[in-house]
């Protein structure tokens, strides 16, 4: 059982570490389910986003 729970525990850990770093290396799109808040408004949902120009768009 501890070998499961470990291999669970690296599965997670793993997989963090790929979608931050796909993140980080496919950075322009959309980030779907994703809420853009301001003065705790929401302002847009699903908005895109450029890494190389640091800016997220709201449609």
């Amino acid at each position: 059982m501890r070998k499961f729970m470990a291999g669970v525990i690296v599965g997670l850990i793993l997989g963090g570490s790929a979608t931050a770093f796909a993140a980080g290396v496919f950075g322009t799109g959309y980030l779907t389910g994703w809420s853009v808040m301001k003065d705790g408004e929401e302002v847009c949902t699903d908005p895109s986003v450029d890494t190389v120009s640091k800016e997220i768009e709201c449609d």
